[in-house]
């Protein structure tokens, strides 16, 4: 009988929930503002964990989110051992933070389809070709 999940794959998910824990109840720096785990990937080997994250209310502060991947780097040993502490693992991972644009890239390309939308309305309205809106 095959499984649904690879062991990486339920480990990556449990990691998540860990590190989204830790992050809410535990990890205590006030340089670190409101941080959501969007993605985690674990090697093959189960040794190594790239947590992925955004920073909600920060993400055009460039600055800003490289100081706070800083940060939560530099504390990865209090991550790994607090995931060793929670998940029953041969091989405690090492953890590692990179940043996830793709909310900001998201934002940014429904910025641009909207106001492709609104051009063409505008255009078709001074130039008088004015159908009627089938999506409205």
């Amino acid at each position: 009988m095959q499984r649904d999940f690879s062991r990486t794959d339920r480990v990556a998910q449990q990691v998540q929930q860990e590190i989204a824990m830790i992050l809410q109840r535990d990890f205590k720096d006030p340089r670190v503002g409101w941080v959501t785990v969007s993605d985690v990937q674990v090697s093959k080997d189960l040794a190594y964990v790239t947590v992925f994250v955004t920073l909600l209310g920060n993400e055009d502060d460039q600055e800003k989110v490289e100081e706070t991947i800083t940060i939560l780097n530099k504390a990865s040993g209090f991550f790994r051992g607090e995931i060793g502490k929670r998940m029953r693992l041969r091989i405690v991972p090492e953890v590692k933070f990179e940043y996830d644009d793709s909310l900001v890239t998201g934002i940014e390309m429904s910025r641009k389809v909207d106001a492709a939308i609104n051009k063409d309305k505008d255009m078709r309205a001074k130039s008088g070709d004015n159908p009627v809106d089938e999506q409205d």
